[in-house]
């Protein structure tokens, strides 16, 4: 009895000590992951692959990841490139179809804190402008998200001239009920529906008149915006706008980036861009309407209004620098890669008419409201651009890219040419004149960087307290692609 007693206590021992044996193996801790040297990590690395499986990708894929923790710093400015000595990402590793909601990585940097401009310590107020669009019923619904992007919450008012295909005006419970689905987003909307048969151009010179007429006491502005008119950030806009004087007669806007239409229209507002009127300009506009339709001899809206001013008034256009009509075709990545603030962005829906081979307009379509997604972390970051380490380039919400060797960035940096556009484009129309190209309006360009890798953005969405983005590189042949993902907080307690 004493013998099986002895024997009872050392299995029991025995169990104890493989249980705690067990128990403390670092792999069977779900929040722990084993580092090299020895450190270990909470959190963080073995969290969110699940996260992949609703990507647009193919397994297996080439992964790395790095949270960024944001803080704002008053003293701080955006500048053209903000050199990070640190390398942004640990080296990748091979994964597969993410079925554990808990995944460890083999390799994972520790979160990094950058630096940005000081956010807006206000909400922003744009009550002293009314933007203007004519458009398809069909197509508001594309521009929807990227309206909520630039007028949600803003104060700015938004009047949609409408028609159905065919020109025919829509049906008035569906005006409403567009109205009513985008004043629950945040934008002061109101649908208007344009007359039967009228022309395109016809209601685009229509809503100077519209919009004059719904000005209201605190009316400085009226804006006739293009339906893939899309606007980064508004305290931006309306802090440019305030240089200006809203009491004189003001026409402000950009011509097109491409030289050859600007020699044939003229130096005129591109309606893209974005088009800016004062509210003394707009009277004079309404006051000769009537004259100014029945001399016309314009086939497009924004010539019609440019035409309307010119043969009525004195006033001239003044070019606003970071409007961007975005006429440029081809590779468009050395303007988004600039690291520029733009105003106002164009084409960015269906690419530029000039293109006009389908395949190669789908390639400059942009999913602009999830790139932009990332200033609800980091203010006006969109497009910021940061050098990582010797040979890599965030241009946030659009590319990370790597150089073919550290020199070449070296060179570019010291040179100071990574304050020019790398000239990416497609040629420009050839035009009698000494101007040639896009330097009149982007310029001056450097060339393209041959055997620089692009990792084009691919999604990001707004969970967990923070921003994910997710920059892929699509291989060639059958290797597997390389997907880096980016989360963007201003938590650190969340990374």
């Amino acid at each position: 009895m004493l013998l099986a007693s002895r024997i009872v206590a050392i299995l029991f021992l025995l169990c104890i000590s493989l249980v705690l044996l067990h128990l403390g193996s670092p792999s069977k801790f779900p929040h722990f992951r084993s580092k090299a040297g020895g450190q270990t990590t909470q959190g963080g690395c073995s969290r969110r692959l699940t996260h992949l499986n609703d990507l647009d990708i193919k397994f297996p894929i080439k992964y790395a990841r790095r949270d960024i923790i944001i803080k704002a710093n008053p003293d701080l400015n955006r500048t053209s490139l903000t050199q990070i000595e640190a390398p942004l990402l640990s080296g990748v590793q091979m994964v597969d179809h993410v079925e554990s909601p808990v995944s460890e990585l083999e390799q994972c940097s520790p979160p990094l804190t950058l630096e940005v401009p000081a956010f807006p310590t206000q909400s922003v107020d744009a009550s002293h402008i009314i933007f203007g669009i004519s458009t398809y019923m069909k197509r508001v619904d594309d521009s929807i998200p990227h309206l909520q992007r630039s007028l949600a919450h803003t104060n700015a008012r938004l009047i949609i001239l409408a028609v159905e295909d065919g020109e025919v005006t829509p049906d008035s419970k569906e005006m409403a009920a567009l109205e009513i689905r985008m004043r629950d987003l945040g934008i002061d909307a109101t649908v208007v529906g344009a007359p039967n048969d009228s022309s395109m151009e016809a209601r685009y010179f229509s809503l100077a008149k519209i919009l004059y007429e719904k000005r209201n006491s605190v009316t400085q502005w009226i804006s006739i915006l293009d339906d893939d008119t899309f606007l980064p950030s508004m305290h931006s806009l309306i802090n440019t706008l305030s240089t200006y004087d809203p009491t004189r007669e003001l026409y402000l806007g950009a011509m097109s980036e491409d030289w050859w239409s600007v020699t044939v229209y003229g130096m005129m507002s591109f309606g893209g861009g974005g088009t800016f009127l004062s509210i003394p300009l707009t009277a004079q506009i309404n006051a000769n309407y009537d004259t100014c339709i029945k001399e016309t001899t314009a086939n497009q809206g924004d010539i019609r209004v440019f035409e309307c001013i010119t043969r009525h008034t004195t006033t001239k256009l003044q070019p606003v620098t970071g409007l961007h009509q975005t006429d440029l075709g081809g590779d468009l990545s050395g303007f988004y890669e600039s690291g520029r603030l733009p105003l106002s962005l164009h084409h960015w829906k269906t690419g530029w008419h000039f293109e006009q081979k389908p395949e190669h307009r789908a390639l400059n379509t942009y999913p602009m409201a999830k790139m932009h997604l990332v200033s609800d972390v980091c203010g006006d970051c969109f497009l910021q651009r940061w050098q990582f380490g010797s040979n890599m380039i965030v241009s946030n919400g659009f590319s990370i890219s790597t150089y073919p060797n550290q020199n070449v960035l070296a060179e570019l940096v010291k040179n100071k040419d990574m304050d020019k556009i790398e000239d990416t484009f497609m040629p420009t129309r050839e035009v009698d004149s000494f101007m040639q190209g896009y330097e009149h309006s982007i310029g001056p360009l450097r060339p393209r960087v041959e055997g620089k890798i692009q990792y084009k953005f691919l999604d990001a969405k707004a969970e967990d307290g923070g921003v994910r983005q997710y920059y892929i590189y699509r291989a060639l042949d059958k290797e597997p692609d390389i997907l880096y993902e980016i989360f963007w907080t201003r938590n650190e307690t969340l990374v």
